[in-house]
């Protein structure tokens, strides 16, 4: 027995909700910009673990400031560039507490305490404007990473004590009053601090308080202007009340993906109404059940259809397997490798747009912060591993297929086409992708069906009866469509990405 999905025929997505900004040619430089986000596919760096500048490799502690820089970033921009990768997300770059903590230093970026500074740790203005400039000389974009929430205060006294904070953060009404956070309650979630005991304790930027709120937004918009900035990852966004999310959203005029971190795809999709995208939680989580054994591919299509559904442009959400703040994907799949194949082309390759966070491609492991973020180069530069050449064919795919045909556009709603429990196919633009779960470890679900996956339906005008499709990924496999356009792929195989030949033959010379 085979599941299918009857999806009618797709257009290409809408853009965003307009927004007040300054226009160009009659667009908001917002929708421009989100447009040209869609089409991209972002590697994540912490900039500390990443790479130094002078190319050594030490041993640090995993709390402390390990050495990486901007510069080392720029030096090896030619190994992110081999992996297809067009945009590139860095770690926040503003200034944080200098000393040593209850967790550590503040090697991460995410406890700022003056946001008109930058982290001279990670190197000096003219380093950061030259990492933008060398991005942008490659048609690369580059997204920072930015908090507005909170600030932090390394002490542990009950009362506040911002003043050695720079104005106007030094107010006495600059942040909230401190109390430990409901989760329960989304008043709390706001104005309750994410840390409120145990240095650094992050204080909750009080945005009720113009004075605080505008000079942290000030600081953001002079950040992307100084240093050409093309998008924010905005930590923290469900801990800032929506109407300032907006205000955020139109004063930086660039795109911006918020941390809504919840799996709830009702709860998280409220916040694109504010925020051009959200970082993709609720498929996170699915799609990690669904690798590791916990859940089936009905259950990912249940969640890609409800994005659909509920989001204002599901096309614009960032998907991921793996970040600073989750499990490395390896530490989760162990020594299957296949599964880290079958997931990162899922990925790839679904609505939305990508991000392969470093180390990822070398299988660094680490199942929780700090241990998922150890230096890239206590693994090494290797581009002749099986995830970095995955990645660059990937890659490859994706921008051959949106030059490929106008009417069956790329950057548009993926469509499922058949799904059982250890099997998923689904067509976007002029590809069809299959992948599996079937080597996963872990117990799953009572498979009803183990017989091949058949019958996979392609409706007119997709693919008429008689239209021989290559597999892009192994350059070997052919299938050729039947009546209605079905063809049939072997049981529990993946994963695969058909193409037609004209298409294929680009990659995969010898067909």
């Amino acid at each position: 027995m085979i599941w299918l999905l009857v999806v009618p025929k797709l257009s290409a997505a809408a853009p965003i909700k307009t927004l007040s900004a300054e226009r160009i040619d009659g667009r908001s430089t917002v929708a421009l910009n989100a447009a040209d986000w869609r089409q991209r596919s972002i590697y994540q760096v912490v900039t500390d673990r990443f790479a130094l500048d002078d190319g050594s490799t030490p041993s640090c502690g995993i709390r402390d400031y390990c050495g990486g820089t901007w510069k080392g970033i720029e030096n090896h921009l030619d190994y992110i560039a081999g992996m297809g990768f067009d945009a590139i997300w860095i770690s926040p770059v503003i200034h944080n507490l200098e000393e040593n903590t209850t967790w550590g230093y503040s090697y991460h970026g995410y406890w700022g305490d003056d946001p008109f500074r930058l982290n001279d740790h990670f190197g000096t203005a003219d380093d950061l404007r030259s990492l933008s400039n060398a991005i942008h000389d490659r048609d690369m974009l580059l997204m920072v990473d930015v908090v507005v929430n909170h600030l932090a205060l390394n002490q542990e006294s009950e009362a506040t004590d911002n003043s050695h904070l720079p104005e106007p953060f030094n107010q006495s009404t600059a942040f909230h009053p401190k109390c430990p956070i409901n989760y329960e309650d989304q008043s709390s979630i706001q104005d309750c601090w994410l840390v409120d005991s145990q240095p650094p304790l992050l204080a909750d930027v009080n945005t009720e308080n113009p004075d605080v709120f505008d000079a942290l937004v000030e600081s953001v918009v002079e950040l992307v202007q100084d240093y050409s900035i093309d998008g924010i990852r905005l930590d923290t966004a469900r801990h800032v009340p929506q109407r300032y999310l907006t205000q955020f959203q139109e004063a930086v005029k660039v795109f911006v993906t918020g941390e809504v971190l919840d799996g709830g795809v009702e709860y998280v999709s409220q916040y694109q109404g504010s925020l051009s995208s959200v970082l993709n939680y609720p498929l996170y989580f699915t799609t990690t059940d669904v690798f590791t054994g916990k859940a089936t591919f009905n259950n990912l299509v249940t969640t890609i259809n409800n994005e659909r559904a509920l989001f204002d442009d599901s096309t614009l959400l960032t998907n991921f397997l793996d970040n600073h703040d989750q499990p490395r994907f390896a530490s989760l799949t162990g020594d299957n490798i296949t599964l880290d194949i079958n997931a990162a082309t899922f990925v790839m390759l679904t609505t939305g747009i990508p991000i392969i966070y470093y180390g990822f491609e070398q299988r660094l492991e680490g199942a929780a912060d700090p241990d998922n973020r150890k230096p890239l180069w206590s693994a090494g530069y290797d581009t002749n591993t099986p995830l970095y050449q995955l990645l660059s064919r990937l890659n490859t795919i994706r921008t051959l297929a949106r030059s490929y045909d106008a009417s069956m556009p790329f950057n548009s709603f993926s469509k499922a086409l058949a799904v059982s429990d250890t099997q998923l196919a689904w067509q976007h633009g002029p590809l069809i992708a299959v992948v599996t779960n079937a080597d996963s470890q872990a117990p799953i679900f009572t498979r009803a069906d183990d017989s091949a996956m058949s019958g996979i339906r392609l409706g007119p005008p997709d693919y008429p009866a008689g239209v021989h499709l290559f597999d892009m990924i192994g350059c070997t496999l052919t299938v050729t469509t039947g009546a209605g356009g079905s063809f049939a792929v072997p049981k529990n195989s993946g994963p695969h990405v058909f193409a037609p030949k004209e298409l294929a033959a680009k990659l995969c010379p010898d067909i």
